[in-house]
């Protein structure tokens, strides 16, 4: 009987064994790790999401850009042709642009770092990607490699030049520099910036821009003074722009230049092709109007009379005058996706005036 007991105490512990081995043994499923998903930022406008694990929002825009273009300059007796195209064929150009946008508020103000990419192809060959662009700002201090402030947009007024993507001349330039950049609930708006001269002169003494400008809803004026340290001389510009009333988009634009010289802050020409070199005109005045047809139709017209060129890099007069006309019209059939044409007329004391334009299409992101 004894036996026959412990027999059978034997057959239950090793029938309960395996399971209270198994229980102690029990497989534990790890739970899966929260996942950080994009979040939009709306502090800075569209287009911007928080990179995550921080408090700062990033956008990345940039375009796709194909255009074909050409001229009737012979590139001998007639007027250098605004684009600089080559004569007898068609000039082709894709350029990619990528921009890099990363912002942050602080206790400082906005934290902002800018970078630009940019490839331009013009010839049946792979194109060199480099940083076109790039810097640094908090709150209204700027640094970096970047436009100036001679040719930059001021405010909310693009103040470049004329309405068109070419713009005319206007002095446009990038430089090494250091700004501090000022604004008021009123409109009010300034720029104080030092520029690169490239060891110049007195190599420790930079450029020096300022502007100042006054922007409503009716339109803006501003002014800008730009002193070259290598030449010794300066450029001085004024400026008026004039929104039509109930129809969004359409102005009027007056600009009129100043220069002493043939330096950074003049308005530049590509009459400096020319044999024997022109550089900038001792007055300048450009005009443009832009119309906006319809919501996916517009555009504009421009004038830039320039009197008295200088020669090259000298403050001599060559007693030469010279203009440029311009037509451009601009097709954006669906959103992000345009197409522009735009035709100039380019002519110099002395010479035959000559034709030039291109038709591009543009991809935005």
């Amino acid at each position: 009987m004894k036996i026959r007991k412990l027999l059978v105490g034997t057959t239950a512990t090793l029938a309960f064994a395996p399971a209270a081995a198994m229980a102690a043994d029990a497989v534990v499923i790890a739970e899966p790790e929260p996942v950080e998903y994009v979040r939009v930022c709306d502090a800075f406008g569209a287009g911007f999401f928080y990179i995550p694990g921080t408090e700062t929002c990033l956008r990345i825009s940039g375009y796709v850009r194909y255009r074909v273009g050409a001229t009737s300059d012979d590139g001998l007796t007639d007027t250098p042709n605004f684009n600089g195209y080559a004569p007898d064929g068609w000039n082709k150009e894709t350029r990619a642009r990528v921009n890099i946008d990363a912002r942050q508020d602080t206790e400082w103000g906005m934290l902002r770092s800018y970078l630009r990419l940019q490839s331009t192809w013009g010839v049946p060959s792979d194109g060199a990607v480099s940083v076109d662009q790039a810097w640094i700002s908090l709150g209204g201090l700027r640094m970096g490699y970047t436009e100036s402030a001679w040719g930059d947009t001021v405010s909310g007024i693009n103040t470049t030049g004329t309405h068109s993507d070419g713009a005319l001349w206007y002095g446009d330039q990038q430089r090494h520099l250091i700004q501090y950049n000022f604004s008021t609930a009123s409109g009010l708006f300034g720029v104080i910036s030092l520029e690169d001269d490239a060891l110049s002169g007195e190599g420790y003494m930079p450029d020096i821009v300022g502007v100042l400008s006054y922007e409503q809803g009716w339109g803006g004026v501003w002014g800008r003074v730009g002193y070259d340290e290598s030449f010794d001389g300066f450029g001085a510009s004024i400026g008026l722009q004039l929104n039509v009333p109930n129809t969004t988009g359409s102005s009027l634009r007056l600009i009129g230049y100043y220069a002493d010289g043939d330096h950074v802050y003049g308005t530049g020409s590509s009459y400096g092709a020319i044999s024997g070199g022109m550089g900038n005109a001792e007055w300048a005045a450009l005009a443009s109007y832009y119309h906006q047809f319809t919501s996916t139709v517009g555009g504009s017209v421009g004038f830039e009379y320039f009197n008295d060129f200088y020669a090259g890099n000298s403050s001599v007069s060559t007693g030469l005058n010279g203009y440029v006309a311009e037509l451009s019209m601009v097709w954006e059939p669906i959103d992000n996706f345009e197409i522009r044409s735009e035709v100039t007329y380019d002519k110099v004391d002395t010479r035959d005036g000559s034709v030039g334009g291109f038709l591009s299409f543009t991809r935005s992101f």
